[in-house]
């Protein structure tokens, strides 16, 4: 949290998990169908990180990794990033539009498209689950994909934040389609006014106080 903010609880970011699931519970039935075929999703990690430590958490300032990324607009106001190891986009690929990409560094035009989709559909499934619990009207923008190490994505995309803010809610989703296991992770990283608003938010529909 900010400097004069108190960290998540256990509790919260218990209640985090439990949007993260219902959020991932109306992706899956949104990429069941695009993809025509059943797709589960379940959330296996929710949690609050550093700005300075997303890079590390993806495995490394150096990690070759997918980002779809794209504004958060609304009564809060930031940047939602999704992330896929790249070394996985063939596999994701072949859910997706039916046909394997070998070379995830070149996609197709018609793979570029279905990843970013895939952003756009966790994205707005995550942050609808976010609007109802917290009352907060919360929308994204067009999503943008990028293919590079991931701390050259972040220094990219960090700058679009207006007011920086030193952390990042954090929740890591499992796909399971067939006999194949992917995974991604939903990043959403507030202004620094909104994360207030929205941790204040947050606490009230927790029936906690706001400060924490």
């Amino acid at each position: 949290m900010a400097n004069d903010s108190k960290p998540f609880t256990e509790f919260q970011l218990d209640a985090l998990r439990e949007i993260g699931n219902i959020g991932a519970g109306n992706a899956a039935t949104a990429l069941s169908q695009m993809v025509g075929k059943r797709v589960d999703m379940s959330v296996t990690k929710v949690l609050v990180l550093p700005a300075d430590a997303i890079a590390g958490f993806l495995g490394g300032i150096e990690k070759n990794v997918a980002a779809v990324h794209m504004p958060v607009y609304g009564e809060m106001l930031g940047i939602a990033l999704i992330f896929f190891p790249l070394e996985r986009l063939p596999e994701l690929s072949a859910m997706l539009i039916g046909r394997k990409e070998e070379d995830p560094n070149n996609l197709s035009e018609l793979g570029q498209s279905a990843i970013k989709e895939l952003g756009s559909i966790l994205t707005g499934s995550y942050l609808s689950a976010l609007f109802r619990f917290i009352n907060l009207q919360l929308i994204h923008g067009v999503p943008s994909l990028a293919i590079d190490m991931a701390q050259a994505i972040l220094d990219t995309v960090l700058v679009e934040l207006e007011q920086r803010e030193e952390v990042a809610i954090v929740i890591e989703t499992q796909f399971l389609e067939d006999d194949k296991q992917l995974t991604g992770s939903f990043f959403l990283l507030p202004e620094a006014d909104s994360l207030k608003k929205f941790f204040a938010a947050f606490s009230k529909s927790l029936g906690l106080p706001s400060d924490g």
